[in-house]
């Protein structure tokens, strides 16, 4: 049986404010939605209560965060703090006071032991230490002491690096230690492995500036082959890296060296430097300066070597560049250069040029008779036959 909805109800009717379906206009609840059909009525108590719960939330609020407030604070000092010392640290490693440098990363470390660049840096202090090393003391035992409390901390430091920060700069780090363990040779009469470091650095990475220029002086310390430590120095310089270490470590390995060729390979090493616009200090022009002078060689065939060892043209420009003004040492007089410039003319060919040079000295210095003049006569007979 169907049911019709009459549409047109004898009553009023109203829509319900909630679900908007007609009912009485007199009904209060929807028989629908069961909604009241009175607006709420604003009452001072109801708004006073919702304020309440307003201002006590807020208070919840702040009293919740007050605790992270404190920790945010320290965290913020802390890393305050961290900044100041890393650049103190930056500053000291960058004028070379490398001691001072390492102790403050390592104090930094002690308050904020994961701080990685604080790690990253005491590590990269540590090897430049190690390249530049230095202790003093009253007498040999004192400096071995020295030197075996300041290499143990530095070695700590490094071997550290390889196991907590594996991959950083693993190549350098190893070759580092090596260097530090051929200081503990000489310095503490330790013994401690050398080549074999430097052989696991240079197959992690041939081309390691700091493996190859090691290597290089650790081959002309043991009076092994020249030809085989150019190599490795000229692998190490081709990499454009820490030039003024590589230069140190030829100028350290050849300066005062005995082996046969070693002496020209430094004129050639020289020379080079000078071309290259590289430094060098007034301490190795010095040394270098008294290869040039033959009586302090001890033979013919010593300056001989050194005065061949470029082609002549370079060779003078060379010495010019070694005998300019110093200040700890005392340049050739006006004869000595002479005698030089005699010397490189014979060696290059020019025969009487020499020979002129060496009757004017000869002259010069008949009235002091010594060494010096012995070689001047030699020179000039030598050359008038």
């Amino acid at each position: 049986m169907a049911v019709f909805r009459d549409k047109h109800p004898s009553s009023p009717q109203k829509l319900c404010i909630a679900c908007k379906e007609p009912i009485p206009a007199d009904a209060k609840i929807c028989f629908h939605c069961r909604a009241s059909q009175e607006p709420e009525k604003n009452s001072f108590s109801k708004n006073a209560l919702k304020w309440i719960g307003s201002i006590t939330a807020v208070i919840g609020l702040i009293t919740a965060l007050s605790g992270v407030v404190g920790p945010l604070k320290g965290w913020w000092s802390q890393g305050r703090h961290s900044q100041t010392m890393l650049a103190a640290g930056q500053k000291q490693a960058e004028l070379g006071e490398y001691a001072a440098a390492f102790d403050t990363y390592s104090d930094l470390l002690k308050s904020d032991p994961n701080n990685v660049a604080a790690t990253h840096a005491r590590l990269d202090v540590a090897m430049l230490w190690i390249e530049d090393f230095r202790v003093t003391g009253k007498d040999e035992q004192e400096i071995a002491q020295k030197a075996s409390e300041l290499l143990a901390r530095i070695g700590t430091v490094l071997e550290a690096g390889l196991t907590t920060h594996k991959g950083y700069r693993e190549a350098d780090v190893i070759a580092h230690l090596a260097w530090l363990n051929l200081l503990k040779t000489d310095l503490t009469e330790e013994d401690a492995e050398v080549e074999r470091n430097l052989q696991r650095a240079l197959s992690m990475d041939p081309t390691n500036v700091y493996a190859n220029a090691m290597m290089g002086e650790w081959i002309l310390e043991k009076h092994l082959s020249v030809e085989d430590a150019r190599k490795r120095f000229d692998i190490a310089l081709q990499t454009g890296k820490a030039r003024g270490f590589v230069r140190r470590c030829q100028l350290e390995s050849l300066v005062y060296n005995e082996k046969p060729g070693a002496r020209a390979e430094l004129i050639r090493v020289i020379n080079q430097m000078r071309k290259d616009g590289d430094d060098l200090s007034d301490a190795d022009r010095g040394r270098i300066h008294s290869y040039y002078y033959g009586p302090t060689l001890g033979s013919e065939d010593e300056l001989r070597e050194v005065l061949s060892a470029v082609p002549p043209d370079e060779e003078w420009a060379t010495y010019r560049w070694i005998d300019r003004p110093l200040t700890e040492w005392e340049p050739f007089t006006p004869e000595q250069q002479q005698f030089i410039q005699a010397r490189l003319d014979e060696v290059a060919g020019k025969r009487d040029e020499a020979l002129k040079i060496y009757r004017q000295l000869d002259v010069a210095t008949k009235k002091s008779p010594g060494t010096f003049a012995d070689r001047i006569h030699a020179g000039e007979k030598r050359l008038a036959h």
